[in-house]
């Protein structure tokens, strides 16, 4: 008599990892970098009915303050599924002066604004590179960190954008990069989609990245912090914005599996899919 294979189920996950936070600026004359988006995985799997995967999501990286760079993400992942990792995003350039190269990471955090700096690299498979900081003018805007769509843009004399989204279950966005610091009142770099946007001379703290409000609960979204605006005149001690919490999510389709989380869930039920968004780190029971 044949043994009874195990009951499972098919699913999609994405996984995303913590975004990278905006550079800080202790400088009056350049704007710091846009923190990287998290890196991603996804992949079409089964799960087994009864089957314990241990859940980690990476936490957003800070912004940096003053002459230091942002935080890079914190990794997420899911065990038992042969799945990578999803790295995090790489934190954005300090604007303070020579040395301010964006942070490698799942998507770079883009260069600070003082010329000739390089934009930090992104990770095969998980996003791209942030932007660098362009032609020596002003206003030495912040490069935009890199999103898992495309690469930061360049800063300095143009707005440091930050890199495109991914577009997953339900249309919820994740992991686009932060933008990059201006040094005038000019507007900086935007945050695309769920990045944060960089500061300027009047409002210089860049924006923290983006959470989705999903059945009442945030969730994380792997976007990347804003950097710091500048003054334009007088020392003054700026900060990034911080990066978004990872994620990860599941989705299948038919009846509500009505699987079990020690962590915090939140489910939807729309257009012939159920979905799971798993927000911080836990035992996940298919």
């Amino acid at each position: 008599m044949m043994e009874k294979s195990e009951d499972s189920y098919a699913v999609d996950i994405l996984i995303v990892a913590g975004g990278g936070g905006g550079g800080g600026t202790a400088n009056n004359q350049y704007g710091g970098g846009g923190g990287g988006g998290g890196g991603f995985v996804s992949s079409s799997v089964s799960l087994i009915v009864g089957s314990s995967y241990i859940v980690v999501i990476g936490a957003g990286g800070g912004g940096g303050v003053g002459s230091l760079a942002g935080s890079d993400g914190g990794t997420s992942s899911i065990s038992n599924l042969s799945l990578n990792s999803a790295v995090g995003g790489g934190g954005g350039g300090r604007g303070s002066g020579s040395s301010s190269p964006g942070r490698s990471g799942g998507s770079g955090g883009g260069a600070g604004g003082f010329p000739g700096q390089a934009a930090g690299s992104g990770t095969s498979g998980q996003g791209f590179s942030g932007g660098n900081p362009g032609a020596d003018a002003s206003p030495y805007r912040g490069a935009g960190g890199g999103g898992a769509d495309s690469a930061g843009s360049d800063g300095n004399a143009s707005n440091g954008n930050g890199g495109d989204a991914l577009v997953f279950s339900d249309d919820y966005e994740y992991a686009s990069g932060g933008g990059g610091g201006s040094t005038t009142s000019a507007s900086g770099g935007s945050g695309r989609a769920v990045g944060g946007s960089g500061g300027n001379a009047i409002n210089t703290t860049g924006q923290n990245a983006v959470y989705h409000n999903i059945e009442g609960e945030s969730v994380g979204t792997g976007g990347g912090g804003g950097g710091a605006g500048a003054t334009g005149s007088g020392a003054a001690t700026t900060s990034g914005g911080s990066g978004s919490d990872g994620i990860v999510v599941i989705r299948y389709e038919g009846v509500n599996r009505n699987p079990t989380y020690s962590g915090t869930m939140a489910t939807t039920d729309a257009d012939g899919y159920i979905t799971h968004y798993l927000i911080d780190s836990g035992t996940f029971v298919a």
